[in-house]
């Protein structure tokens, strides 16, 4: 079956949400386990889509314990997006988003709390069909994302973020129609022990 045309159901994504965010409740063990675990929100008034994820995140350059150290840091993001399309009538009413980011972050060295920071970075996403809504067709499963951000770390030791950033999803021109979905979104993370 062409990928264009698959259907994905909340029973075939729920092993994946599983695999992302059971670590969170297991101990650190050789690195595999997650540094962090997030949640999104984003809305597109123009595309009239709201989009909801989950993800964990993996420091690619080691940070202290209290996660305060100032600078240019590392990780990657991995997660799952639900897109929903809120224009009516349409056949066309949900996206799966299954994506993966390694995120670039300048950490500023003061205040010591809360930390700013802003970040970036450009992934690969895989979507569970090509159209949404009745007007938004992005041509082939594989994307590409960009995000920029900006946030703050909080809490005992910055073991809390709230992130505000910018999203781009498109195939970058591999096929047309190119419509790509562009959004403003939150995200709150927590560190894991």
């Amino acid at each position: 079956m062409p990928v264009a045309n698959m259907r994905v159901t909340l029973r075939d994504v729920f092993p994946v949400v599983f695999l992302l965010l059971a670590p969170a409740s297991a101990p650190r063990a050789a690195g595999l386990l997650p540094d962090a675990v997030y949640g999104t929100f984003g809305y597109t008034s123009g595309a009239f889509v709201a989009i909801y994820g989950a993800g964990a995140s993996w420091n690619l350059k080691e940070r202290p314990p209290a996660r305060d150290e100032s600078g240019l840091g590392i990780r990657l993001d991995t997660g799952v997006a639900y897109w929903w399309g809120k224009g009516r009538p349409t056949p066309y009413g949900h996206v799966w988003d299954l994506n993966a980011t390694p995120v670039f972050r300048w950490t500023f060295a003061q205040p010591a709390a809360p930390r700013l920071f802003v970040e970036g970075g450009i992934g690969a996403n895989l979507i569970s069909t090509t159209r949404l809504n009745n007007d938004r067709i992005f041509s082939t499963a594989f994307q590409f994302g960009e995000m920029a951000g900006v946030g703050v770390s909080f809490g005992p030791r910055n073991e809390y973020e709230v992130r505000l950033y910018a999203q781009h999803v498109s195939n970058g021109g591999i096929k047309l129609p190119n419509w790509g979905l562009t959004y403003p979104g939150i995200a709150f993370s927590m560190a894991l022990p």
